[in-house]
């Protein structure tokens, strides 16, 4: 048997065309030999590798194949006749479809039917279910793929016994009918499940080279680490015993794992090297038949790393000394706060090695979200990085356009997924760019900011926004058909709803100059784009009738299932290009790459090893029992490509972080077995400066507070008119003031904004205005006051238009407080002479300065029959106390009695004001409270107009600079305090507001 072995430690590729050169040399035979790899990054980094090895610019090369993805696309058709007798294989997004229309029919009696999106998700998960069965079936599989449904349902009778959980029985009866009528759907369409098309075209293989060697010499190499499939195991065990010219090169077992008996991984499927044994079995040899490749011994860490992870059972090695210090050279450990930490260490890591001339970089993790933050992260340092995984679809400018367009199909036309359609660079609806924005943001100001309006372009149309009119024909035409869909009952085929979809986003992206198409295909993403586009409508026709709100879910997922790697390209327009000597990858790129420097990222666990899952279709007594081998596989292929990297690369960084979205993770079991080791033995790992660097990188140095914002504006500025709500402003927050009268900002509402407590105060306030406008000043008996109550109330909610549910809470308040209300006026009603709501007054005031305009809107100014005044302040919130309003914090109803003793009230003439009031009118468990306040009026009124006249005479008619929040014990206003920096500020001060 010709089985050979390159030792653990060496760069795995460099090795291998040293070997193939040493034995076939530079010529004819080199071209002529077949090599066959694991992955297609694997053979062209053997290209290189050949020019290095053979210090030539120019090679013959040998064909380089990868054996995973051996098809009739791959092979060469003329040696392998039996391939095309086989029939094609179904397109992987067809088969889910279809699998997942089987998902769709679940009965409802077991919980079913599941939404479109879990339906193709559950579609998904069955075709690799039946991957894996067809996969780890190479003996039994039988020659005609008719008899494979006999042969599984046979299997799974009796799979699921009675102790097992009910729903587990439900499962398999579905599996019964699903393999039925997939091998049925197969059968009628003259196609092969992708698993079984692989099984056999690797079968065919083998047989072809049986029947007939080839002349040329056929490496197999680097498959096997981790494990294989049957069939692939097969076809080595052929190139090694039946080839005349066949070799097969594997990685060699380090020094503490060759000392183990040969079945001590047979119970340890987590071990590195329990796959490659197992298919050493399967080929009838051990590793004690090879000879070695190349010459060459493990490197010192391979023995570190391989004692690391022995069985258990099997730590003897682990309480002997003898590892020697130099198995660490190379070797740190990067130990992040988070993962954004974790990015910003590695991506400075990458760059740190580019300091050595020629040096290759990588990181290799299966965290795609590590992954595009390190991407993120190293344009700082002036590097695109290649990443293998590429981007979503969904991810990229065009894929975001579209899902947003998606959501109209559910009925999001809300005021946020409007806008966010509207703002995406790719939106025109036919106008121009600059056009459809400046529209976008009238009707933003307009219509969208506050309470939603009703849904849909009825909803807003109703507003009456005559300039408005434009954008909505041209969005409506652009949407047409496609926004009706969520009225719609009846169910539309998936493939419909993707050309309605695909229909509105080209008109949507069209501007004069170029049709939408253009625009939204183009560059490279756009080109991914349209050819996954392509690809769906034959699936999507697979697929059963869904309802419109199920869109958005279904048509996310579709996008998903594309990728693009020429995202990461497109960042680079303004002239860079990606990187030659760093790279991201995934754990099956970068299987047999070596590098100068190589970070493995995300070693945590459930991420790097993965959480062993079973699946959602078999648990784990039931995948034995059908002769699945156990999930825990899954943790000893990734277990080899870690020892790989850790132990073939020049330097190794490990890394890992306490917490991944907000919540602590565990380090990978590999690290906890590396970090007991040392401990017992006296070493340990040094820890990458890069964690310490990174923190620094983005630190802001020594805090020098800001300075308290005072601005001082000309005289010519300063306003001479102000309210009395405005004098509380200036008094507690001058700098909000400024911001408001001088600067002119209002805070804008926020969008589809919630009913609060200042909606409700609006509420009653208008239902009291409603209510005394009515009423008059006689008295019209409890009944019809109680007519007059509710239909003020009416009006009031009419006029808020709250949502229904916000309206069902608030009416039964409101009929609490007219029920008070209406007692309150019949007690007061035989000594009132007049009663005036919401009523403006105004006040002219004359300073050294100038004249000083104050004006005011009273809740209620009433006159009684002694010529005496009373004002009253309607509160649904707390009430200012009578101190604070004597010590001239809330100087409101005070001033409102300086205007009204001065007869500055509409329609009322000036008197002595005897009360003032707060009424607290919240509707609740006490649905009134009313506050008189017991103090001098006529002394508060002085008060009040003195303070006044101070205030006036330092801010409006002086050159006083507007101070953000100079009194800790007053409030300050909410909108404008992040305008004034206020938290940079005041945490040198220690009193933040």
């Amino acid at each position: 048997m010709r089985l050979f072995t390159i030792a653990p430690g060496m760069p795995f590729l460099p090795a291998l065309a040293r070997g193939a050169l040493a034995r076939l040399g530079v010529g004819d035979e080199l071209a002529a030999a077949t090599i066959l790899l694991p992955t297609r990054r694997a053979a062209r980094a053997l290209q290189a590798a050949f020019l290095r090895e053979a210090d030539s610019p120019a090679l013959l090369l040998p064909r380089l194949r990868p054996l995973a993805g051996l098809s009739v696309e791959d092979a060469d058709e003329l040696a392998l006749p039996a391939l095309l007798d086989l029939p094609p294989a179904v397109d992987p997004l067809r088969r889910q479809a279809v699998l997942a229309g089987f998902a769709a029919r679940w009965p409802p009696r077991f919980g079913g039917p599941p939404t479109a999106e879990h339906a193709w998700a559950l579609g998904g998960e069955l075709a690799k279910l039946l991957d894996e069965i067809a996969l780890e079936e190479a003996e039994t599989l039988p020659e005609d793929p008719a008899l494979l449904e006999h042969r599984w349902l046979e299997k799974l009778d009796g799979l699921a016994p009675e102790h097992l959980a009910s729903h587990w029985q439900i499962t398999t009866t579905f599996l019964r009918a699903a393999v039925v009528e997939w091998q049925s759907w197969l059968h009628a369409q003259g196609l092969l499940d992708v698993g079984v098309r692989r099984v056999m075209a690797l079968r065919a293989q083998r047989r072809a080279w049986e029947e007939a060697p080839p002349e040329g010499a056929v490496i197999a190499a680097g498959i096997g680490m981790g494990g294989t499939i049957p069939a692939a195991s097969d076809l080595l065990r052929v190139v090694a015993t039946r080839l005349p010219r066949g070799f097969v090169v594997l990685t060699g077992e380090d020094a503490a794992t060759a000392a183990l008996p040969l079945d001590a991984l047979d119970g340890a499927p987590t071990h590195p090297f329990a796959g490659q044994r197992a298919m050493l079995a399967r080929m009838g040899a051990t590793l004690a038949d090879a000879t070695p490749w190349v010459e060459g011994e493990a490197t010192p860490r391979a023995h570190l790393l391989g004692t690391a992870l022995l069985p258990a059972g099997h730590l003897a090695p682990w309480l002997e000394p003898g590892l020697r210090p130099e198995a660490l050279a190379g070797v740190t450990r990067l130990s992040a706060g988070d993962s954004q930490h974790e990015a910003t260490a590695i991506a400075l890591a990458l760059r740190g090695a580019l300091e050595t001339p020629g040096a290759r970089a990588a990181l290799v993790t299966p965290d795609r979200d590590l992954a595009r933050r390190v991407a993120a992260e190293l344009p700082r340092h002036g590097i695109l990085a290649d990443d293998s995984a590429g981007q979503p679809l969904s991810d990229t400018p065009p894929g975001a356009f579209l899902r947003l367009i998606a959501k109209l199909a559910a009925g999001e036309m809300g005021p946020v997924a409007l806008l966010a359609l509207l703002k995406h660079p790719l939106c025109a609806a036919g106008m121009a760019r600059g056009e459809l924005l400046d529209a976008a943001r009238r009707l933003e100001a307009r219509a969208l900011r506050g309470p939603a309006p009703a849904p849909g372009f009825a909803g807003l149309r109703a507003l009456g926004l005559v300039e408005a009119a434009p954008l909505l024909d041209a969005l409506e035409a652009c949407l047409d058909g496609f926004t009706a869909l969520p009225e719609e009952a009846e169910p539309r085929p998936p493939a419909e709803l993707l050309e309605t979809q695909l229909r509105a986003a080209e008109a949507l992206a069209t501007t004069p100059e170029l049709p939408g198409g253009l625009r939204l295909y183009a560059q490279a993403e756009g080109e991914a784009l349209a050819r996954h586009l392509a690809a769906l409508p034959p699936a999507l026709a697979e697929l059963p009738p869904i309802a419109p709100a199920e869109w958005p879910g279904l048509f996310e997922a579709l996008l998903a299932a594309g990728t693009t790697r020429a995202a990461r390209v497109a960042r680079g327009r303004t002239g860079a290009a990606l990187h030659p000597q760093v790279e991201i990858l995934g754990l099956l790129e970068a299987r047999l790459l070596d590098f100068d420097l190589v970070v493995l990222g995300a070693l945590d666990e459930t991420i790097w090893p993965q959480a062993a899952d079973p699946g959602p279709w078999m648990s784990r007594p039931m995948r034995r029992e059908f002769g699945l081998p156990s999930p825990e596989l899954r943790i000893g292929r990734v277990a080899a490509d870690f020892f790989q990297f850790g132990a073939g690369s020049r330097r190794v960084v490990l890394s890992r972080a306490a917490r991944r979205g907000g919540s602590p993770t565990v380090p990978a079991r590999w690290l906890t077995r590396l970090g007991t080791l040392l401990k017992g033995q006296g070493l340990s790992m040094a820890a990458a400066p890069e964690a310490h660097w990174a923190r620094l990188l983005d630190a802001p140095g020594r805090p020098c507070p800001q300075e308290r914002p005072q601005p001082r504006p000309p005289l010519g500025a300063r306003p001479h008119r102000v309210t009395v709500s405005d004098v509380q402003m200036l008094l507690s927050d001058p700098y909000a003031f400024h911001a408001k009268h001088v600067l002119g900002l209002r805070a804008l509402p926020p969008l589809e904004q919630e009913a609060d407590a200042a909606d409700y105060g609006n509420l009653v306030h208008t239902a009291m205005h409603r209510f005394l406008a009515q009423l008059g000043a006689s008295w019209p008996g409890e009944a019809m006051a109680r007519q007059m109550w509710e239909a003020a109330m009416a009006e009031a909610l009419a006029r808020a238009a709250p949502r229904p549910a916000v309206a069902a809470i608030w009416a039964p308040r409101l009929a609490r407080i007219g029920a008070e209300v209406i007692r309150l006026e019949a007690e007061a009603r035989p000594v009132l002479a007049r009663s005036l709501a919401e009523v403006k007054g105004r006040l002219e005031l004359r300073r050294p300065g100038g004249v000083l305009r104050l004006e005011a809107r009273a809740d209620r100014l009433d006159l009684f029959e002694d010529g005496n005044l009373r004002l009253v302040d309607y509160k649904t919130g707390t009430t200012p106390s009578g101190t604070a309003v004597e010590r001239g914090d809330f100087p409101q109803l005070p001033l409102e009695a300086l205007i009204a003793e001065r007869g500055g009230f509409e329609g009322m003439e000036g008197g002595p004001v005897t009360a003032l009031e707060y009424w607290r009118l919240t509707g609740a468990l006490e649905p009134s409270k009313i506050t008189r306040l017991d103090l001098d009026i006529a002394e508060a009124i002085e008060r009040a107009h003195a303070a006044l006249a101070r205030l006036a005479d330092r801010f409006l008619f002086g050159e006083a600079p507007f101070a953000a929040h100079p009194h800790p014990r007053r409030r300050a206003a909410q909108d404008y305090r992040h305008l004034s920096r206020a938290d940079e500020w005041s945490a040198g001060e220690g009193d933040a507001p």
